[in-house]
């Protein structure tokens, strides 16, 4: 009996002492230390995240040459010249050229210029969305299926081909497909009247973007193009 009062009275202190231990006692517990761990790698992770988008952005600047916006007026037929007419430009050797590119660097910088005045937009927001979206390679097709230079979907093209330029497009020539996503951010500037929101409107959809305003990967990618067509001009 004695002995059992004794077992008693040890186990009382110590359900006391665990009772009245200061606060920050309980921060060991294991689920703390997890939730803690956690925590910590996921700011880690968002950190890292967020410079490799930085760096990634800087990288396409340096690909970008400054485009004045004094020529944009009413649009002006352009002949189409062959890619493979035109000339490298000076001090660019073969090696340096973008790998994969089935077009030179300059003759696709022209083709989204022309289409960037035929629609009265800014160049340097049309080179930014067009780099941003595919690097600027017109056979880059997406895992959605987006398409070309400006990653337009083939049953939007179908659409808005008759509807925006009159005729029916061939996304897989550079003109027609820069020619088509420069009218659709031309539409949705027109109906947000906002370079931002048309270009939310452009990745997320017109109706998406009403609805629920920016979604946090709309807000970064609208952020890093207005960024890039910044650092060009």
């Amino acid at each position: 009996m004695k002995t059992a009062l004794l077992g008693a009275a040890a186990t009382a202190l110590t359900v006391k002492g665990a009772l009245t231990s200061p606060i920050g006692v309980v921060a060991e517990d294991p689920l703390d230390k997890l939730k803690l761990n956690v925590d910590q790698k996921k700011q880690q992770v968002l950190t890292e995240s967020r410079k490799a988008l930085d760096q990634a952005a800087a990288r396409l600047v340096t690909s970008l040459v400054p485009v004045s916006t004094s020529a944009i007026g009413s649009p002006v037929p352009t002949p189409r010249p062959s890619p493979d007419s035109q000339v490298r430009p000076s001090g660019i050797a073969a090696t340096e050229l973008p790998p994969g590119l089935p077009y030179r660097p300059a003759f696709i910088r022209r083709v989204l210029i022309e289409a960037a005045q035929r629609h009265h937009l800014d160049p340097n927001l049309v080179l930014a969305l067009s780099y941003w979206e595919s690097g600027w390679d017109q056979s880059r097709v997406s895992a959605t299926g987006a398409v070309g230079l400006m990653q337009v979907q083939p049953a939007t093209a179908q659409e808005a081909g008759p509807l925006l330029l009159g005729h029916p497009v061939d996304l897989d020539d550079p003109h027609d497909n820069a020619d088509i996503g420069a009218a659709i951010l031309r539409e949705d500037l027109d109906a947000f009247h906002d370079p931002a929101m048309a270009l939310a409107a452009y990745y997320q959809g017109p109706a998406s973007l009403r609805q629920y305003g920016m979604l946090p990967d709309t807000q970064q990618y609208v952020q890093g193009i207005m960024d890039l067509a910044a650092r060009t001009g």
